[in-house]
């Protein structure tokens, strides 16, 4: 690898492990489209909505995931009020420039500046009330902070995969198995759940992807 790829990676494995956000929600959502063919009546509560996106963060996850999983993002659908929305961790995504979890409507999840590919999947494991109450086991972590640090035994800051794992786990329901990413790179070293691990899972059915 070149010194030019290997600073390149580097420069963006050190933002994304860091979860550098901005002070207001991208400019680059400015003219975003919204898909037109999002099969929003065949939704249930506690569907998981994956998605991959064209942020830096985006690609450095994609980079760094050793399964070369198709997605970078995870979050867990729920019908909010008559609106199907999307409960997630992310960072860069706040208005007051805090990552935490947060909800919006699922078309804004899959805008096309956020997504270039996405999948929404519905795990067999467990029956619509388990998924439901998973689904709220997450909106009820709305407003915990972003784990810039990716500790998977600090519950108390929640990344993407884990706040979707940890709400199925509040309902007996273990999403990604056994199945961790050991990452070692200069910025950091430790075990982290990609999307993909959770992606894995055989018994999710796909109910819709792009």
């Amino acid at each position: 690898m070149s010194n030019n790829v290997a600073i390149r990676a580097i420069i963006i494995t050190a933002i994304a492990l860091s979860a550098v956000a901005v002070s207001c929600v991208r400019d680059k959502d400015a003219g975003g489209k919204v898909r037109d063919d999002l099969p929003l009546n065949q939704l249930r509560d506690g569907d998981l909505v994956f998605r991959s996106g064209v942020s830096i963060e985006s690609h450095a996850v994609m980079d760094m995931d050793k399964n070369q999983g198709k997605y970078s993002h995870i979050g867990i659908a729920i019908n909010d009020g008559g609106k199907w929305c999307v409960v997630h961790a992310v960072p860069g995504e706040n208005v007051d420039g805090v990552d935490r979890v947060k909800i919006e409507p699922i078309d804004t999840f899959f805008l096309t500046t956020r997504a270039m590919h996405g999948a929404i999947m519905r795990p067999n494991q467990c029956d619509m009330q388990q998924a439901r109450q998973a689904a709220r086991a997450a909106k009820a972590c709305l407003g915990v902070e972003f784990d810039d640090r990716y500790d998977w035994n600090d519950s108390t800051r929640l990344y993407c995969t884990e706040l979707v794992q940890r709400a199925y786990e509040s309902v007996g329901v273990n999403l990604r198995g056994n199945r961790v990413t050991h990452v070692s790179l200069p910025f950091f070293k430790g075990d982290i759940v990609f999307p993909s691990d959770i992606q894995h899972n055989d018994s999710l059915t796909t109910i819709f992807s792009f």
